[in-house]
């Protein structure tokens, strides 16, 4: 789990996927080795895997996850997804996520949240994501990395130069994004 003093100015990379080997996470894990090298920090989160299930009776006072999960996002100056789709849609524990960030507002207006699919046949995925992030009043970008399970090394990391030069590019945008935005930088 991650604190807010950890992605204070930072971003915060969340994967839509709770397989901890899974291509999404790889993704994330990549584009925070290549934002590193332009001083970027770029925090992979794992809440989504230990909040419990969204409960508005629990708003009054919520379970401690959602609360750190709650002020990850708040603190963040932007947030990258990685998604995948599953039915049609978006992932129900990534969905069960971003409902408990309603209560909060945590992504109202966010400065620069930012979706990618690692698949390009999940088009349902993006439009789903999109519609919710809508509902949020987030501001999103979509940045579609299309891979496919043979872009990652024997380690199951992304390693190809050219998808590191792209996920590089997606983040140095996204933090270019949030400072311009933001009041204090």
């Amino acid at each position: 789990m991650t604190s807010p003093r950890q992605v204070s100015g930072t971003i915060l990379a969340i994967s839509g996927s709770l397989r901890r080997n899974s291509i999404n996470r790889a993704v994330l894990r990549a584009a925070a080795a290549a934002a590193a090298r332009d001083g970027t920090l770029v925090v992979v989160d794992d809440s989504v895997r230990g909040l419990p299930h969204f409960d508005p009776d629990l708003e009054v006072e919520p379970p401690e996850a959602v609360q750190r999960f709650r002020a990850a996002w708040d603190e963040a100056t932007g947030v990258l997804l990685a998604v995948p789709e599953y039915t049609f849609e978006i992932p129900g524990s990534f969905k069960n996520a971003l409902d408990w960030t309603v209560g909060s507002g945590s992504l109202y207006r966010k400065r620069s949240p930012s979706s990618t699919s690692p698949r390009p046949a999940a088009a349902r995925a993006r439009e789903a994501l999109d519609l919710v992030l809508k509902a949020h009043g987030a501001e999103a970008a979509r940045y579609p990395m299309p891979l496919a399970r043979n872009d990652r090394n024997a380690a199951g990391e992304v390693d190809d130069p050219r998808i590191i030069g792209e996920l590089r590019a997606v983040v140095a945008g996204l933090a270019k994004r949030g400072t311009a935005t933001d009041p204090a930088g």
